[in-house]
């Protein structure tokens, strides 16, 4: 009884049907299991992941617990509502029916890969951290000799007419009053503090967040075999999407599925057509007949056939002439 729990509880996490599935073949009830512990896997390295990722921008972990169960939870609804929406009744393979499973795909991997890449982050943080602390000082260094230059020769200029005054006044040929050595002075004082803010404003140019991700860049740079580690992940990731497809339209669990489904469909619906004319007849006093246009409503995949009587064209010119 433990055991059959435990698989309820691991079908209900993916979004399936536990009354149906516990008539099912072992088969299909183990496939389902699996897909809800992948699913309770990946939601656990979700929260670890985004943890991580939240905390290397931010540095505030409590902040960074709180976002990362936020930004999970949002993450694996979507994960699961793609999943539970999947159907394995497929259709013949038009294009149609193609594109989208095409575009669920990719959409599912690209969510996969917000999650696959922080937790790489997270395992490798060394490897992330030492070529984070080579780039981030080449890119200082050379932002800094880029500032130091150009202040440099700035300043240089100014001593140069500082001199120049000097040696004139001293040799007697102009007499300037101090205020123009006072007005020198103070520009190379005020290149000087420039200069200074300059390095500093440069080196709070490497905030958490801008380290955090150049680190993921120099990563996956530096190391290109985790995009094979990242592949893996991503089949286990996309795998409970696959089992699903591989589960048989001629299945009981699909058979019966699809039969509630309908069930549940033709009640609503049935119910729909006969408070319809009743709201409006109780609000507006209005008598209404509802019109069925297709044979197999609420599906709407066989139109009716309508056969129209055409008179004759003395009968069509007496009904304008109002004869």
């Amino acid at each position: 009884m433990k055991s059959i729990r435990i698989y309820r509880f691991l079908w209900k996490v993916v979004g399936e049907d536990h009354q149906l599935l516990i008539a099912c073949d072992k088969r299909t009830r183990n496939i389902f299991a699996i897909s809800g512990l992948l699913f309770l896997i990946f939601l656990v390295i979700g929260v670890l992941a985004y943890r991580f990722v939240f905390n290397g921008i931010f540095k505030i972990p409590t902040i960074s617990w709180v976002l990362a169960l936020i930004w999970t939870a949002i993450i694996f609804n979507i994960y699961k509502l793609n999943l539970s929406t999947f159907s394995a009744d497929r259709p013949n393979y038009n294009g149609g029916y193609i594109m989208s499973l095409f575009v669920r795909l990719i959409f599912m991997a690209l969510i996969g890969v917000t999650l696959i890449k922080p937790l790489e982050a997270w395992v490798f943080n060394d490897f992330m951290n030492a070529g984070l602390a080579r780039v981030s000082s080449e890119k200082m260094a050379r932002s800094m000799d880029v500032s130091d230059r150009y202040f440099s020769a700035e300043i240089g200029i100014v001593e140069q007419e500082l001199s120049s005054l000097e040696e004139q006044v001293a040799a007697g040929r102009i007499s300037i009053q101090e205020e123009a050595f006072a007005t020198l002075e103070a520009k190379k004082k005020q290149l000087a503090m420039e200069q200074s803010v300059m390095r500093k404003e440069t080196d709070l140019l490497f905030q958490p967040s801008e380290l955090f991700f150049l680190g993921l860049l120099e990563l996956n740079g530096n190391h290109p075999w985790l995009w094979l580690l990242s592949l893996f992940l991503l089949t286990l990731f996309l795998l409970p999407l696959l089992l699903k497809f591989s589960i048989s339209p001629q299945s009981t669990y699909t058979r019966d599925k699809l039969s509630v489904q309908k069930r549940m469909i033709l009640e609503e619906y049935n119910r729909f057509r006969k408070l319809y004319p009743e709201l409006f007849h109780r609000v507006g006093h209005t008598e209404i007949i509802w019109e069925e246009n297709y044979t197999d409503a609420p599906f709407n995949k066989k139109r009716q056939r309508k056969d129209y009587h055409l008179g004759e064209e003395n009968e069509y010119l007496k009904q304008i002439h109002g004869l």
